[in-house]
């Protein structure tokens, strides 16, 4: 099947939610208030934590099925079932530690009043439910992924998180703002597409009478996810753990200032995320230096794309969050947003070594890096936010994300030539200074020209987006023609 095609279809099951949640969060922060949007933040993050119970199985699954690919129905279906059992016991164990870690924790350790607290404790049932939902589906994601059945895997991915994001809202707007009803109402969301993975797996693995568990093959599953689930262990406080230290030493409010442009800017990884899940079939199943090659090229033209992208994000986030929500909201969002960007930047390039170095079956560097990190991560983030508060958070992951990228780079044996990447790095640091606070200003004309100048760099250090361009306005004027000789 075609990489391109296989992103495309990535990019179409992550834009879709992206356009979702543009008009679903203001009306969620209308309708349930800023602080309760928080304390929804942290909660699931808090949730995401005991994601290491799937123990690395959903990337374990993925890479052995993607090996598997000239084996018979019977021997992916045992490595199937072999995982999905696992996941399933797992997530159950984890939902009982859980349930009763989360008790104290949002008794004791967040800033949330009687009220909102009231609601989480009587929610705790549900949370811990969300947890076995996660593990099951990550199984049946890394099946369908291994077997490249992107374009299914998407649409079901698309109507869950419709319903996730649409659903919780008509239940705030209709019967209640309360997180009592909020929680449940987003639990069951998630489970709704549980039906339709199973139904893709069972087609497209397919699935056929076989073992429904082997020994055997769950130790190569555990030789291969232990190292992924230090991973799933680690890589949460890596990501996460500034919305959960913002809750503590600042407020619930502030959460809010940091999530939102943290969600909306993070959007940006939705292209390397898709070229890089579209490429590790590949990575695991090609010989190695097969796969660095790939790699490379990848490389060359992601950062093509994303340098603009980028540069287009810097300059119209404080206009964007100011029509978006308010001008009081940009005052606190924009900067963090755009210092967020410059390390989504970094850390998208970072999905090619990441993806190439686990499908080449080396999950112990990725997992070795991530707890390396994490005291010095810890460290700058705590005196980031006691110093600087929301930027300083900002500046401690972004730092963060830069030196993994490096060190992944290094370990995967792949180039990140300066010559690209220093301009790339100088037209970023010129968007955020003219980045205009007016729609029509002296900065708006500047962050144009910019926003033209980076464009052009992108297409002369990258032939194939050139020929990608060309082609694609080949296509509109023979379109065009067509329509033309229609109407005659």
């Amino acid at each position: 099947m075609s990489i391109k095609r296989n992103t495309f279809y990535n990019l179409f099951g992550q834009l879709t939610p992206l356009g979702v949640s543009l008009v679903t969060v203001p009306l969620y922060l209308h309708a349930i208030g800023e602080a309760r949007y928080g304390v929804l933040a942290i909660i699931w993050l808090f949730t995401g934590y005991f994601g290491f119970f799937e123990m690395g199985l959903s990337r374990a699954s993925a890479y052995h099925l993607a090996r598997q690919h000239s084996e018979t129905p019977a021997v992916r279906s045992t490595t199937f079932w072999t995982a999905f059992w696992l996941n399933l016991s797992f997530g159950l164990i984890g939902a009982v530690l859980l349930y009763a870690v989360a008790q104290p924790v949002f008794t004791h350790l967040f800033h949330i009043s009687d009220t909102m607290r009231r609601s989480v404790l009587a929610s705790f049932p549900w949370i811990a439910a969300a947890l076995p939902i996660s593990t099951v589906s990550g199984v049946l994601a890394g099946s369908l992924e291994a077997r490249e059945r992107f374009a299914y895997m998407n649409l079901i991915g698309v109507f869950n998180t419709a319903v996730t994001q649409v659903g919780p809202l008509l239940v705030a707007v209709f019967i209640s703002p309360e997180l009592a009803w909020l929680i449940p109402a987003v639990v069951l969301a998630r489970a709704s597409g549980l039906l339709l993975q199973f139904i893709g797996v069972w087609r497209f693995l397919p699935i056929v009478p076989a073992a429904l568990f082997n020994k055997k093959q769950a130790r190569t599953l555990f030789s291969y996810g232990g190292w992924i689930s230090i991973s799933n262990i680690v890589g949460p406080v890596l990501v996460t753990f500034d919305r959960m230290l913002i809750g503590v030493l600042l407020s619930m409010q502030a959460v809010t200032y940091y999530t939102v442009p943290y969600n909306l800017v993070n959007r940006v990884s939705i292209l390397p995320g898709a070229l890089s899940t579209s490429l590790f079939p590949r990575f695991s199943s090609a010989e190695s230096k097969v796969g660095k090659n790939l790699a490379e090229r990848s490389l060359h033209l992601l950062i093509a794309i994303m340098t603009p992208i980028t540069v287009i994000g810097i300059t119209l986030l404080p206009l964007f969050l100011t029509y978006w929500i308010s001008p009081e909201f940009s005052q606190h969002g924009a900067v963090v947003g755009m210092i967020l960007l410059a390390g989504i930047w970094i850390n998208g390039l970072a999905f090619i070594p990441y993806g190439l170095l686990q499908g080449q079956g080396r999950p112990d560097i990725t997992a070795k890096l991530h707890l390396l990190e994490l005291p010095f991560f810890l460290v700058l983030l705590w005196g980031g936010i006691h110093w600087l508060g929301l930027v300083g958070a900002a500046l401690a992951w972004s730092i963060r994300v830069a030196a993994d990228a490096l060190l992944l780079f290094y370990f995967a044996k792949l180039p990140l030539r300066l010559r690209y990447a220093f301009p790339a790095f100088v037209m970023m640091g010129c968007a955020a200074v003219v980045a205009p606070q007016t729609t029509f200003s002296t900065q708006s004309l500047w962050a144009a020209l910019l926003t033209m100048l980076s464009m052009i760099w992108a297409l002369g250090i990258a032939p194939e987006l050139r020929h990608l361009l060309l082609r694609f306005m080949h296509s509109l004027r023979h379109f065009s023609l067509v329509q033309a000789w229609k109407k005659l």
